[in-house]
């Protein structure tokens, strides 16, 4: 492991400070105020994107600021789905979230680090199984969790140990594999668009998921189906091209290994 370079750290966590604002919001399980740090969006400069949709952006990672938790009673959720209440939840949630009571959480600082952060994906991914929800919200959640995930091992990769790369790389495969079991079970019980996603793009992201899982036949299956599509826009079409040339590469490497 290399040593802390402690200016170049220090100036990484300037810049993710001058990133963030404390947002205000009311829980919809107890009705208490709290604040929750968010990304300026105007700080957001992209660096591209992985094969799985996730977005890359210079000196941030907003996938660790995704997840707001009310420091009060517990209730977590991604920001997209924290207002999305209705009273069967509501219920199962203030019924539910008692037990939790020892693992509140009260984040007084200016940033995330990415251990915290993930414990914050934690709650949410606890109360997505304690409320009713549906599988795509239970599916985005662990996306984004696995992203999170690639985030520290790509920022700390230099300070961790190879058990630590090792942990987070199986930590990484556990999230996106829930992830695309859900993403596939909720196509066949979900209307479109589902989690913000028309139906190309899910097939695309789910075509990905499949090929980082190593279920090439999968990927290959749906990335065939979605190239043939007449919906489908150039954008994803171009991207689903490419991928398919990857998956190619990747079943070339497996058979020429198993030969040796």
């Amino acid at each position: 492991m290399a040593q802390i370079d402690i200016e170049k750290y220090n100036e990484m966590i300037r810049y993710e400070e001058s990133c963030l604002f404390p947002k205000s919001y009311t829980c919809p399980v107890c009705d208490e105020k709290f604040k929750s740090l968010t990304v300026r969006s105007s700080k957001l400069f992209s660096q591209g994107m992985d094969e799985d949709l996730r977005p890359r952006y210079k000196g941030i990672d907003p996938a660790k600021y995704e997840v707001v938790v009310c420091s009060i009673c517990g209730y977590g959720a991604l920001a997209r789905y924290f207002d999305q209440m209705i009273p069967v939840w509501r219920k199962m949630l203030q019924n539910g979230l008692p037990s939790f009571n020892n693992d509140r959480l009260f984040l007084g600082g200016n940033r995330l680090s990415y251990d915290e952060s993930l414990k914050l994906y934690d709650f949410a991914c606890r109360c997505n199984e304690i409320g009713a929800f549906k599988e795509s919200r239970k599916a985005y959640t662990y996306l984004k969790r696995g992203w999170t995930v690639r985030g520290k091992l790509s920022v700390e990769a230099d300070y961790l140990s190879q058990e630590e790369k090792e942990s987070l790389r199986t930590e990484e495969r556990r999230c996106l594999e829930l992830a695309y079991e859900g993403f596939m079970k909720s196509i066949s019980e979900e209307d479109f668009p589902i989690s913000g996603m028309d139906e190309d793009t899910l097939m695309y992201l789910c075509s990905a998921l499949a090929s980082r899982l190593g279920r090439y036949s999968e990927a290959m299956a749906m990335l065939s189906r979605l190239m043939s599509s007449r919906t489908v826009t150039p954008r994803v079409k171009d991207k689903a091209f490419d991928l398919k040339e990857n998956v190619r590469e990747r079943l070339k490497e497996e058979e020429q290994a198993g030969k040796a």
